[in-house]
């Protein structure tokens, strides 16, 4: 018998076998039931997993190099609609310390230069500390910065980045498709109820685009949210026809950075986790967004044209291009 140990650097673990090479190799109509019982060994001594951090493990003294911020210009396709981050090049006022609480009021510019910047607005008259400026980042993020919101239920909570009453992405269409990327991260532990928060959405109801899609025309015409099982939800109510076709996906993990990208080719749409697509995309035909020239917002969505909770969470750096990119194109590019 031999035992083999596989090293998974994705998954963070040690997977062990024991097997015998020799048996395998014998012709299986040749081999005794004897044998046949013993070509792999699997009780709980024989096969397991045992769990490591790599990085942790190895930083004393081979640590791996984090790679360095990129400039906003680097990162701003052709058809680039609006780019938010969240670092000195990206926000109005100084990014400040980790932890600093961002004002009502701080602008967060979009680096395109095309007038799609963002206030921020408190909730419910939420305490300042609702948003606070985070040094944390996804690793392969171009601004090395984030935002780290405190929204919540019971009471009602949040803070939100708003677009102006005149801002152009309050109306595009995207009828030739888009590509809408953001960085997120869930807390570990996950406290509290936050069923249905929004991660980013435009404001306004789908009856008043003319949509119905049987549930409720007080729904946004388009919003990237989080069940009440952490599943990934994209709704988005298209210019073509009246549905609502929605993406959903896995169980999204707590405690660390996930790359979320919504590509459009205006014929479907298909969301992404981490440059993987996620197993319940529609099949449903899709073009454009039902848009209604009211703002974009992230941190919140409207339901009825009024926010509840807010977003609960990190939110890193935020694009949106007026075409569908391949994954290799996304900020972090994924093969």
């Amino acid at each position: 018998m031999i035992r083999l140990y596989a090293f998974d650097l994705v998954r963070n673990v040690v997977d062990v076998e024991t097997l015998s090479p020799w048996l395998l190799a014998r012709d299986p109509d040749e081999r005794t039931p004897l044998e046949a019982e013993h070509l792999e060994l699997t009780g709980p001594v024989d096969r397991f997993s045992i769990e490591i951090d790599f990085d942790e493990r190895f930083a004393g003294f081979a640590p791996r190099p984090t790679p360095p911020s990129r400039p906003a210009k680097a990162v701003m396709p052709k058809g680039t609609v609006a780019y938010w981050r969240f670092d000195a090049e990206g926000l109005a006022v100084a990014a400040g310390t980790d932890g600093g609480v961002v004002p009502s009021g701080t602008v967060a510019r979009d680096l395109t230069g095309d007038g799609n910047d963002l206030t921020m607005e408190l909730l419910h008259a939420g305490a300042p500390e609702t948003l606070r400026w985070s040094a944390e980042h996804h690793e392969g993020q171009p601004a090395h910065a984030s935002l780290r919101f405190d929204g919540g239920k019971n009471p009602d909570r949040g803070a939100v980045l708003r677009s102006a009453a005149n801002a152009p992405i309050n109306a595009m269409k995207f009828e030739s498709g888009y590509t809408i990327e953001a960085f997120v991260k869930l807390p570990e532990p996950f406290e509290g109820d936050h069923a249905w928060m929004g991660i980013l959405s435009w404001e306004g109801r789908s009856g008043d685009a003319g949509k119905s899609s049987g549930w409720s025309p007080d729904e946004p015409t388009c919003s990237l949210n989080l069940s009440p099982e952490r599943f990934l939800q994209y709704v988005v109510y298209p210019t073509d026809r009246d549905a609502d076709p929605t993406s959903w996906s896995h169980a999204l993990p707590v405690g660390r950075w996930m790359h979320v990208a919504v590509v459009n080719d205006a014929h479907r749409t298909v969301v992404y986790v981490d440059g993987s697509r996620i197993a319940r995309n529609p099949s449903q035909p899709s073009k454009g967004i039902s848009t209604l020239g009211r703002p974009f917002a992230i941190g919140g969505t409207q339901f009825a044209l009024a926010y509840g909770q807010g977003y609960y969470g990190w939110i890193g750096d935020v694009r949106i291009v007026g075409r569908a990119l391949k994954p290799r194109e996304f900020l972090t590019p994924f093969a």
